[in-house]
């Protein structure tokens, strides 16, 4: 005798018709999952709203239905296993711990920085000319990019706030070297 698993009573998935492409919601009652098939059976018949009877063959399991399947298969909601305190921020990188620009212990974002630095980096980004690396200049046109610059320097000021300024080469070292070098040329 094949044994099967059998899971839940009453179950709705989400299901794609290969025949005309739409996606449904369909009451598919219990499955079961015989051991020699890879595909699930379900208790209720498959229906399309636009094509009718559809066989297992006939559909597609769309993201949204798999969660729903493996929800229901294995007894957990998948949510659980992400439980945060606060999905709106986790969703964007946030989590706790001590900021990298400031070392208050509060809320960072991907970078490790808490709001307040992330904005003053936007910034500096924008007055080093580094628009490759601002979120605020993306999509902003490349014509466009001084008066952002400008914008920022009328409300915030010239001087950075979080990271250091860009090290200008010691152009006169250089010059020294050349000059001593011409020296000892002529000398020979």
């Amino acid at each position: 005798m094949i044994a099967h698993r059998i899971y839940g009573h009453y179950m709705v998935i989400n299901l794609e018709c290969q025949k005309c492409g739409i996606l449904f919601d369909c009451d598919i009652g219990t499955v079961a999952f015989p051991e020699n098939s890879d595909k699930p059976d379900f208790e209720k018949e498959i229906i399309c709203p636009k094509c009718g009877s559809l066989s297992m063959d006939e559909v597609l399991l769309t993201e949204i239905g798999q969660s729903q399947l493996t929800e229901m298969t294995l007894g957990f909601d998948s949510d659980d296993i992400f439980d945060f305190e606060d999905d709106e921020l986790n969703a964007f990188g946030f989590y706790e711990g001590e900021c990298q620009g400031c070392d208050l212990f509060t809320m960072l974002n991907d970078f490790g920085l808490c709001e307040d630095c992330a904005v003053k980096l936007e910034r500096d980004l924008i007055r080093q000319r580094d628009w490759d690396y601002s979120a605020l200049a993306y999509g902003v046109p490349a014509e466009k990019h001084e008066v952002v610059r400008n914008e920022i320097f009328g409300r915030y000021g010239r001087k950075l706030e979080l990271i250091s300024a860009k090290e200008e080469p010691d152009r006169k070292r250089k010059k020294k070297r050349r000059v001593k070098r011409k020296k000892s040329r002529g000398k020979r």
